[in-house]
């Protein structure tokens, strides 16, 4: 009987395991392509994993007139399927006025420490703070986990701010690599003009698509152009 039940204690523990890394975040590297004010403008959006449970998620975007830089680093938590912020940077070149901004977490405490531009103090925040990237994974994560509608604390300039997301339907895509079948979110702010929609790949564990802002009549559009999945290649949708 004690063999038994070991048998069946080893055989739950290994599908708790099994169960837990098949809903961790998949990592991705991704190019988006996209045109302002006559520019050309390049997009590189990257998530590797760093160590077991923890991720870093890289976004950049390049232009002949400047760059911004934004990363983020993150722990996974399996059992409770939600991402934690560690560290986000930020840095923009050359467009307007150079800026650089770094947030360090502190769990245990409670606390994120701000530093923007050689300015720094501390805040308050609640467990479930995210940074202006790491909300992003999070997404991705309840959007497998079935949810609609999102409402995220996130840590930036200081306070927090509450980012709202509701799914508005289902959209078929032509993309570079084929059509492809998305989630449409999208994200209104109190107060303000400006409107964001998200197309996330449905069958694609809702990789990006495309991200647009609409703003006084005017959209501005990133769609993709390259992308890679859990270390392979998409050559076509």
């Amino acid at each position: 009987m004690l063999s038994l039940r070991v048998s069946v204690f080893f055989i739950l523990a290994l599908f708790t395991s099994l169960a837990s890394a098949a809903n961790a975040p998949k990592t991705f590297d991704n190019q988006y392509k996209a045109k302002l004010y006559g520019f050309n403008i390049t997009v590189n959006n990257r998530l590797t994993k760093t160590a077991e449970n923890q991720y870093d998620l890289l976004f950049k975007a390049e232009s002949f007139i400047g760059s911004i830089t934004e990363q983020s680093k993150m722990q996974w938590n399996p059992a409770q399927q939600t991402v934690s912020p560690l560290h986000y940077s930020y840095a923009r070149r050359g467009l307007s006025k150079d800026r650089t901004a770094e947030l360090s977490f502190d769990w245990k405490n409670k606390s994120v420490t701000n530093n923007v531009q050689k300015t720094s103090w501390q805040m308050d925040i609640a467990q479930k703070v995210q940074d202006k990237l790491s909300y992003q994974i999070q997404m991705q994560q309840d959007l497998l986990n079935g949810q609609k509608n999102f409402t995220y604390q996130i840590a930036d300039g200081g306070r927090l701010k509450e980012y709202k997301f509701m799914t508005v339907g289902e959209e078929m895509l032509d993309t570079p690599l084929g059509k492809v079948n998305t989630i449409k979110v999208k994200r209104s702010r109190e107060n303000d003009e400006r409107v964001t929609y998200a197309w996330l790949a449905k069958d694609w564990n809702y990789l990006l698509v495309r991200l647009q802002q609409e703003e006084k009549g005017e959209a501005y559009t990133i769609y993709i152009h390259k992308a890679t999945l859990d270390g392979k290649a998409i050559e076509k949708f």
